[in-house]
């Protein structure tokens, strides 16, 4: 099968004024994702990461390019009187649209999630699907009046787009941190959350079981929790295919603001960690091309980039490890449990034995597998850089005496 090209999806020329109101509001949005790109490639500028920088102007470009075309669509477009809704048969017979790299960038610093209120609600361009998202499968006999194929197409959406803001987010997360920070954000309890904050379950068409949340049987509101989620699935569904031309933007960057709240502390961190990390300062050629000589000769270089420090255990070992030494890590009590995940929570401590002492604590740390807890408790006794000094010398001393007997 070919690949589609996203000028299949273009309006037809018979457009309608709602056609143009959409045009508009894509230009905005598109403008949006022009100033968005910008602030990334400047920071990228500033953090000297020379491999973006050609992903960054190209992603300038297209977005340029985008704002160009619809704006030529705009002015094409004749007046006409507005049409029907399409039947939700031909909405689900609509090819599915691929999401574009514009549409799923990384979250940057300047995406501030504090005292920020919620993010306004997209609407649902087309009415039988609106109607299909809040209406439970036991109300319709027809499998496309209720939202259980809308919750299915959703939830991939969501898993793609989640996957695609932490890939692009948090580049040296291991993959296993990569899926719980994507559990996290599409489980049923935080899409359910919002879905009760937008105050969609009281548009829900539910069968008689679920009426009266106080009267329920403990069975089933743990199924009115499911429910609250595949509604929400359902409801990005519906903005996605009810506007095939800019729905996916507008519902990639409405759940975007949204999550970027669930993992606010998590990016706050991984912001703080990429400012302590040493510059690499090189040739930005791909962009000061066109530039002046004077402007574009105050940029420095150097040969490689530094290398990066080995992980936490190995510096350890490094510095404190000989014969006879033994560095141990090992479990501190039952694992706990995290709050925001509900996963578990592991402590491992660290211990030396050797250089004048037996089973000594030198640090701890925690985390959620006993890998990234080894090496928080690893880093801990790095940064005691009193105790690291006179165990250090203590070793040196026993070196030194080593070679002496040798010689």
């Amino acid at each position: 099968m070919s690949k589609r090209q996203f000028s299949d999806f273009a309006l037809p020329e018979s457009s309608t004024s709602e056609d143009v109101l959409g045009s508009v509001s894509q230009i905005v949005q598109q403008a949006q994702d022009l100033l968005r790109a910008a602030q990334s490639l400047k920071q990228d500028i500033q953090d000297g990461k020379q491999h973006r920088y050609i992903e960054g102007g190209s992603r300038l470009r297209a977005i340029t390019a985008d704002i160009a075309n619809n704006i030529e669509k705009l002015n094409a477009q004749p007046s006409a009187p507005p049409s029907k809704a399409p039947k939700l048969q031909d909405v689900s017979a609509a090819p599915v649209r691929i999401p574009h790299a514009i549409d799923l960038t990384p979250w940057t610093p300047h995406d501030d999630a504090k005292a920020r209120p919620l993010p306004s609600l997209p609407t649902i361009r087309n009415t039988t699907l609106e109607s299909a998202v809040f209406t439970h499968a036991g109300l319709s006999k027809d499998p496309t009046g209720s939202y259980e194929r809308l919750e299915w197409i959703g939830d991939a959406y969501l898993y793609l787009m989640s996957s695609a803001f932490i890939y692009q987010t948090f580049p040296q997360l291991p993959a296993g941190r990569c899926s719980q920070y994507r559990e996290l954000l599409i489980r049923n309890k935080t899409l359910g959350k919002y879905t009760q904050q937008y105050e969609l379950n009281k548009r829900l068409k539910l069968p008689p079981e679920f009426r009266g949340q106080n009267d329920m049987a403990p069975a089933t509101k743990k199924l009115y929790g499911k429910v609250l989620g595949d509604v929400f699935e359902a409801y990005i569904a519906g903005i996605i295919l009810g506007d095939p031309q800019h729905g996916l933007s507008s519902a990639a960057s409405w759940i975007k603001v949204l999550w970027r709240g669930e993992l606010e502390e998590e990016l706050h961190k991984e912001f703080r960690e990429r400012q302590e990390r040493p510059p690499i300062v090189t040739t930005v050629a791909p962009l000061m091309a066109n530039r002046p000589k004077s402007e574009s000769s105050t940029a420095t270089s150097t040969d490689a980039p530094p290398k990066p420090l080995a992980p936490p255990k190995v510096r350890l070992s490094q510095a404190l490890g000989g014969k006879d030494v033994l560095i141990e890590y090992r479990d501190q009590g039952e694992p706990k449990t995290e709050k925001k995940t509900g996963l578990p929570w592991y402590t491992v401590g660290v211990y030396l034995h050797g250089w004048g002492v037996k089973d000594f604590n030198m640090g701890y740390g925690s985390a959620l597998n006993k890998k990234e807890a080894g090496s928080k408790a690893a880093q801990m006794a790095l940064d005691n850089k009193k105790m690291i000094s006179r165990f250090a010398q203590r070793k040196k001393d026993f070196d030194a005496a080593v070679q002496a007997q040798r010689g």
